[in-house]
């Protein structure tokens, strides 16, 4: 087991500010987050409006589209997603897609995927659908992934 897994360090010695996985929890935290980098995910660029409508098809969740802008201009400014302007063709048009730092979040949604294939009663194959995170990312066993990390008492 490598140094980097370990989780030596008390609870009081870092500052939330100052904690890795507090950054990362801040950026997904949000209820529309996962949502739309999942559809990044799997669709590279969308408009904003098809953006809308790929949540509200795959997650029967409606998401305004003042919540959607917000959720992309934080997203724009924590480095996570790009804003691309289309200016060759009138009307001009925005599109959105993951930056380098946004794709590597499909390692988280590899985990999720494997914790709703353990506790969640879907296999692997039930989902039929093109669309569906399950052909977007490769699944983490999560057994396998406990294993990396070294359980220790809060003091």
């Amino acid at each position: 087991m490598t140094d980097q897994f370990l989780l030596n360090t008390t609870m009081n010695e870092t500052e939330p500010d100052e904690c890795a996985a507090s950054l990362a929890m801040k950026i997904l935290g949000r209820k529309w987050t996962l949502y739309v980098i999942c559809e990044l995910l799997m669709c590279q660029e969308l408009y904003f409006s098809q953006l809308q409508e790929h949540i509200l098809g795959h997650y029967s969740e409606k998401i305004s589209a003042r919540v959607l802008s917000e959720s992309l201009s934080r997203l724009e400014e924590q480095g996570v997603v790009n804003r691309l302007v289309h200016s060759e063709k009138m009307p001009i048009r925005v599109g959105y897609s993951l930056t380098d730092k946004g794709e590597d979040f499909a390692v988280i949604f590899s985990a999720l995927k494997g914790w709703g294939v353990k506790w969640g009663g879907i296999g692997v194959k039930k989902c039929k659908s093109f669309a569906c995170i399950h052909n977007a990312v490769p699944i983490i066993d999560i057994d396998e992934a406990k294993n990396l990390f070294q359980i220790r008492e809060c003091e």
